[in-house]
């Protein structure tokens, strides 16, 4: 098994502000496992995509190692910057292949701003503008744009809409997994049955605000317990919306809908707990070199290609242990 270790450098996106160690910030190693069961006898190539996580305003990722049964490189997509570890190998091994990344993290809180306190740079004109398309599931069709003025009528500021769309989303979907469809963050699904997981739920705020010009986009990664030690089995997601005066504020209306408290649901407006690792952002992902099936929903499990055809099942985990209270990730 090939162990690359990558540089922090490699893998952080444009540099935010250092997360604080404090009461509310969460340092912890972690190991993110990604398997392929099964790679097919006979294959003449093989190449397989890997989700990163990467530095943020919010955390910071160090120590970053990726044990691989083959060779490969660390990539970074040009649309948001998300990191991967990419390879390609010909005539692969048959049977289950897995990947495991090893890292370091410090995850902040994030707490609800004042205006003017941004904590980030600006975001371009090209950023909020890609942030404002429809895209594959989600949608910005003629019902979702007349959903998204009901919801915010009677409501004038952007931040002001978007806790419209934040409650309705809340108070309107229910948190599930049985119904068939579930887990793609198909918003004319959603706005169907109303029903779903973390996916669903923030796609239907996301083409609400994006209905109502507000930019939004799509932050996926994995809870972490609130034991010292575990294994998280699934990722999870939310959504931030972007206000010139704050910048890219959070929200989390699939947790917050699992909560009765009325103060539990007005903190995941503009708030997060440290109680989660970010691994990429966005829907829609274009990789390089680009996979046959030109662009992935999101990017939270490997993807994996043989002889040009995707390979599935794949699976995640991500088994986590905590470190000391006030021990920061090593490395520069």
């Amino acid at each position: 098994m090939a162990a690359l270790l990558i540089a922090a450098l490699l893998v952080a996106q444009p540099p935010g502000e250092t997360p604080p160690v404090s009461a509310s910030t969460r340092v912890f190693e972690a190991t993110y496992v990604a398997s392929v069961e099964s790679v097919p006898a006979g294959l003449n190539r093989l190449e397989v995509w890997v989700p990163l996580p990467s530095d943020t305003a919010s955390q910071r990722i160090r120590n970053v190692k990726v044990d691989s049964p083959y060779p490969g490189s660390v990539r970074r997509e040009t649309e948001r910057g998300n990191s991967y570890f990419y390879f390609s190998t010909e005539a692969p091994r048959a049977g289950p292949l897995e990947v495991r990344v090893r890292f370091n993290a410090e995850r902040a809180e994030v707490r609800r701003r004042a205006a003017g306190e941004t904590g980030e740079r600006p975001a371009s004109r090209e950023e909020l503008e890609q942030e404002l398309k429809p895209e594959s599931l989600v949608s910005l069709s003629p019902r979702v744009r007349a959903l998204a003025r009901q919801v915010v009528w009677g409501h004038r500021t952007a931040e002001e809409k978007a806790r419209a769309i934040y409650d309705y989303v809340v108070n309107t979907m229910t948190y599930d997994k049985i119904v068939p469809g579930w887990g793609q963050g198909d918003t004319e699904r959603a706005c169907d049955v109303q029903k779903g997981n973390c996916t669903d739920f923030h796609s239907l705020f996301m083409s609400l605000a994006r209905a109502e010009g507000i930019p939004a986009r799509f932050v996926i990664g994995f809870p972490i317990g609130s034991g010292e030690q575990g294994t998280v089995p699934g990722y999870h997601c939310w959504a931030e919306f972007y206000l010139p005066e704050k910048g890219w504020i959070p929200v989390d209306a699939s947790d917050a809908s699992k909560s009765s408290d009325a103060r539990r649901r007005d903190y995941l407006f503009g708030n997060l707990d440290p109680n989660r690792i970010q691994f990429t952002m966005g829907r829609n992902i274009r990789l390089d070199p680009p996979p046959c099936a030109e662009t992935l929903n999101y990017f939270i499990y490997p993807y994996a290609e043989g002889d040009g055809k995707a390979l599935a099942p794949v699976a995640i985990r991500l088994e986590y242990r905590d470190r000391p209270a006030g021990d920061q990730p090593a490395g520069d």
